[in-house]
């Protein structure tokens, strides 16, 4: 692992004060308090007491003092010399006897509270590293959390090249405890399906690797069945037995980027011990991917049959306007005839034969069968007709994934039923479904549908939809998903919750007692109702009779009352 991560440029930069600060920064690292003053040199020169001030604030600011003063932004400059009293380029004539900078800094840190770093400082500071490049590998980030931690410690940050080193050897050592970590998922066997990863597969013409490292780039029918494929893959190498759970999140996708952007001959060159941690990540990352794009592709193909599914009835709609017109059209010359008193009732039919011929009005109303739409009109029997599209791949990703609720949930009875006429090859469904999920505007089509093919086809669409709702609203989850994952996941486990109750009410400033809660609650709902109650008193439009709230009628203005627009971030 290289020990330099930077590069020239970027260690003068970082060794320097940064081009510009911001004035909430000037204005709170670089104020002289009383106390600041009294360690001002007395006997002294404008000049050492500007760049005394001037160190102590870039100690306080930074963790440490550059060496340039020359590099210190004009606006600071200018600060602390109007808090002097002193000429902003008296800063020139400061520093040049060495030794002066040197006492100055060991005062400032005396009185900072400050300390150079030890031996002992840096090992510390290298194994708080580590743990936190076991969460985020890259360096610039390292070495930002490191200025951190020592200036909260209040230790001078030492020079770039020391940090990098530090840096270095705690990645170094966190790629080593993470293999560690793995030592029992390892073994020989694994050993060797991860190496066969790399190699070229004489069928495909690539390695696995590149194969996995493929994503989808539509939603057909041939893509879902493809990323089913990849995820039955995974999980024929028993991936999802897999415990990784000594690592954290973040650290498997830091492995699995680094597999996505290297070539098998990289890795390959890569030593054991970095290597395997990173297709063993790789591996359970895409997993976890696989399975969260399988379920996003099917969603937006259901989304999309839906749509195009209303597109269809406009575009139905729009092709019977003209025979529509002309059944209106019929309609009313048949209620004329019906309406005229001339007509007797006996010579009812001859009189609408003589003007409409039977034949013509016996076609009218067979075109009438074909372009009559229901009511609450849902296009439902235009979605059917994509059923066959659908079904290239609905009964594998049924198969596929294992689909959980929180308790006994009808749609998943109807789910595993599905899953069972699937694997028996039947055609049409049992007497006997769950139906009690089925909303109103699908039980025309699936309760009360008397072909029993085209109530499966209902059915099987009823359950996809409703599923990818309850996929969206949390009420179904999927194991192995992160994105559709069970929503008691996101929530602190019962049994952590004890230990982690005071940090958490700390943090919210809640008290830990919740009857000691609800009675402030309490109180503060008695303020409000007192406030309330001072406010009816002095309009007599609105008051209180008994506990009911009454408004006079009143006449409603409406004003401009904001004139901005706010925007939250």
């Amino acid at each position: 692992m290289p020990i330099g991560f930077l590069s020239d440029a970027e260690r003068e930069r970082l060794d320097s004060f940064p081009p510009q600060i911001t004035p909430g920064d000037i204005a709170t690292y670089f104020t002289l308090s009383r106390a600041d003053r009294a360690q001002l040199p007395r006997t002294t020169s404008a000049a050492n007491r500007l760049g005394f001030a001037l160190q102590l604030g870039a100690l306080r600011y930074l963790g440490f003092s550059p060496d340039d003063l020359d590099t210190v932004p004009e606006a600071v400059v200018a600060f602390v010399a109007k808090q002097l009293d002193v000429a902003p380029n008296e800063l020139e004539r400061y520093g040049r006897r060495g030794q002066t900078r040197t006492e100055h800094l060991g005062k400032i840190r005396d009185y900072l509270a400050f300390r150079k770093p030890t031996a002992r400082d840096l090992s510390q500071l290298e194994s708080w590293l580590v743990d936190r490049a076991l969460e985020h590998d890259r360096p610039t980030l390292l070495l930002r959390l490191a200025g951190e931690r020592l200036l909260s410690l209040r230790i001078e940050r030492p020079g770039i090249i020391h940090l990098e080193r530090v840096i270095a050897s705690a990645r170094q050592r966190a790629q080593q405890e993470t293999y560690r970590r793995l030592g029992p998922i390892l073994t020989r066997d694994c050993k060797v399906r991860l190496d066969g990863l790399l190699t070229i597969d004489a069928a495909m013409g690539r390695s696995n690797l590149a194969w996995l490292q493929q994503s989808a780039a539509t939603y057909s029918p041939p893509i879902i069945l493809a990323t089913l494929e990849k995820r039955a893959w995974c999980k024929c190498r028993e991936v999802d037995r897999w415990d990784v759970s000594s690592l954290t999140p973040n650290r498997l996708k830091f492995l699995a980027q680094i597999a996505r952007r290297s070539t098998n001959q990289a890795l390959q060159r890569m030593p054991e011990p970095r290597r395997y941690p990173i297709l063993v990540g790789f591996l359970y990352q895409t997993l976890v991917d696989l399975t969260d794009e399988a379920l996003d592709l099917f969603d937006r193909c259901l989304a999309e049959a839906y749509h195009r599914a209303s597109r269809d009835l406009k575009d139905f709609r729009l092709a019977v306007a003209r025979s529509t017109n002309e059944k209106v059209q019929l309609f009313r010359e048949i209620g004329r005839v019906v309406l005229d008193p001339q007509v007797k009732d006996a010579d009812l039919r001859r009189t609408i034969y003589r003007r409409i011929p039977p034949a013509e009005l016996r076609n009218a109303v067979e075109e009438s069968d074909r372009i009559i739409r229901p009511l609450d009109d849902h296009y439902l029997d235009f979605l059917e007709r994509r059923y066959p599209y659908l079904r290239q791949f609905t009964p594998e990703f049924i198969d596929a994934l294992a689909f959980r609720s929180g308790g006994d949930s009808t749609l998943l009875r109807a789910v595993d039923l599905l899953r069972q006429l699937n694997t028996d090859h039947r055609p049409v469904p049992p007497e006997e479904m769950p139906l009690e999920f089925v909303p109103a505007r699908w039980r025309p089509y699936v309760n009360d549908n008397p072909d029993p093919t085209a109530r499966r086809h209902y059915f099987e669409l009823c359950v996809l939809w409703e599923l990818r709702g309850a996929l969206r609203a949390g009420d179904v989850w999927l194991e192995g998903s992160r994105r559709y994952a069970d929503p008691q996941t996101y929530l602190i486990p019962r049994e952590q919750w004890p230990g982690l109750r005071a940090e958490v009410c700390r943090e919210v400033q809640a008290p830990e007692d919740g009857t000691e809660r609800l009675r402030d609650r309490e109180r503060e709902l008695s303020g409000l109702l007192d406030r309330v109650e001072g406010l009816l008193a002095q309009d007599g439009d609105v008051h209180m009779e008994g506990n009911d709230l009454v408004v006079s009628p009143f006449e409603l203005i409406i004003t401009h009352i904001f004139s901005d627009t706010f925007y939250i971030d």
